[in-house]
């Protein structure tokens, strides 16, 4: 089966320098075409956007803070959904961000999608979303639901499924692509960038017309349908994988979770399938309904297969209770020192700031990875005392280097604080 796995939506957080803000102005003196808001967010005072080379618009960058309890260089920078669709899209926003002077925070948002006509079990998207309302397959993991659709008198039709709650790090969207995309007022279909990546991909033969040749000859507009997960993380490189189960501790019942790297370099067009792929395993997972039956007793309903090549991560062999959240005060304290650095431009003070919030992040970086040792970090622990009590007379470090790069892991899994 033909698919078109993506990006849809790359955002980061960012902060600019404070001796030179990244102004509209600023970049309309770099050489850019910049389109500028008359009007800011709720959020910032302002938001304009850098056009490429051809005019078209190219990065949203919102800037200059309304709160005073926000950093003063904070800022945020989204890729326009066009730029999204190019192989390197991770790799641009991380050039970009080096090339004019950011520092990166985090990644405040990435959706990741595939589209395609048939699931690779031969199912029809549409008839298994129907036959999913009327209850004859259920949903593992993700209870909350949103359904759109159009009531008329003789039916309802149902095109669009979304689960996950607002507080959830992962949210799961299943819809119909090739409807969202026609507009029928202009009677036309938007986005041609979309368009263009599923011909590329063998979804259709025509990007303009969005049609597909039969094999006896006959021309159709395929109905594409797309499993999105989009993902918003309050911290800095991981997001959470709830798991099934609870366990009860002091402060009650609180859900198992598994983080994943969520940094830049994750999100490589290479990485992409892989992603996908364990998210879908985890997140759009389904079993056939019976009544009466556990669900881990009631067989799977396949709708993906993924090939050898395609190496999916496996969620919840390592089940750990989410972290509570960091002391308020603490997180005070690090809003405050991170505030009174920006506002000082001397270099002794911003060096001890600097050296007082590496260890207090350090701090709120191993709280957020909700167990101060992965079995990852483990592994690495364990492959490098035994190699050198094998009596390996290399150093720790290079050993430890290279397994981590063995491993794949980021930087941030293994520093110590």
């Amino acid at each position: 089966m033909s698919r078109c796995v993506n990006l849809d939506w790359l955002e980061v957080h960012c902060t600019e320098p404070l001796r030179e803000p990244r102004t509209a102005d600023y970049f309309a003196g770099r050489g850019y075409m910049v389109d500028v808001r008359e009007y800011g967010t709720p959020v910032y005072n302002e938001m304009f956007t850098i056009l490429d080379t051809h005019g078209n618009p190219m990065i949203e960058v919102r800037r200059s803070p309304k709160s005073q309890l926000m950093a003063a260089n904070m800022c945020h920078l989204r890729f326009h959904n066009s730029y999204c669709y190019y192989d390197d899209a991770a790799d641009l926003m991380a050039q970009f961000i080096e090339r004019e002077g950011f520092e990166f925070i985090r990644i405040s948002r990435v959706d990741v999608c595939m589209d395609f006509e048939k699931f690779d079990s031969g199912d029809d998207p549409q008839a298994f979303l129907y036959r999913y309302i009327e209850r004859k397959y259920s949903k593992i993991n993700q209870s909350d639901l949103t359904s759109h659709g159009k009531d008329t008198w003789t039916a309802r039709e149902w095109n669009s499924l979304s689960w996950g709650a607002s507080s959830s790090d992962v949210g799961t969207k299943f819809y119909n692509k090739t409807m969202e995309l026609y507009d029928p007022v202009m009677q036309a279909y938007k986005k041609p960038w979309i368009r263009y990546a599923w011909m590329k991909a063998g979804l259709i033969d025509d990007w303009q017309k969005v049609t597909r040749s039969r094999d006896d000859g006959t021309i159709y507009t395929p109905q594409i349908w797309r499993v999105e997960f989009s993902i918003r993380s309050s911290r800095k490189r991981w997001f959470e994988i709830e798991l099934d189960g609870h366990q009860r501790t002091k402060k009650g019942k609180q859900k198992y979770v598994q983080s994943l790297p969520n940094t830049l370099d994750v999100w490589k067009r290479e990485n992409l399938v892989v992603m996908f792929a364990s998210l879908a395993q985890h997140y759009f997972r389904f079993k056939y309904f019976k009544e009466d039956v556990r669900k881990d007793r009631c067989p799977d309903k396949v709708l993906f297969r993924w090939k050898a090549s395609e190496p999916i991560y496996k969620f919840g062999n390592e089940q750990v209770v989410a972290a509570t959240k960091l002391d308020k005060p603490l997180m005070s304290l690090i809003s405050k020192l991170r505030a009174y650095r920006n506002s000082h431009s001397a270099d002794d003070i911003r060096t001890a700031c600097n050296v007082l919030l590496k260890c207090m992040e350090g701090e709120q970086l191993r709280h957020e990875l909700n167990y101060p040792f992965r079995s990852e970090e483990l592994l690495v622990l364990r492959q490098t005392l035994s190699m050198k009590a094998a009596g390996n007379r290399r150093d720790c470090v290079v050993l430890m280097n290279e397994i981590r790069q063995l491993l794949k892991l980021n930087d941030k899994t293994i520093e110590p604080f």
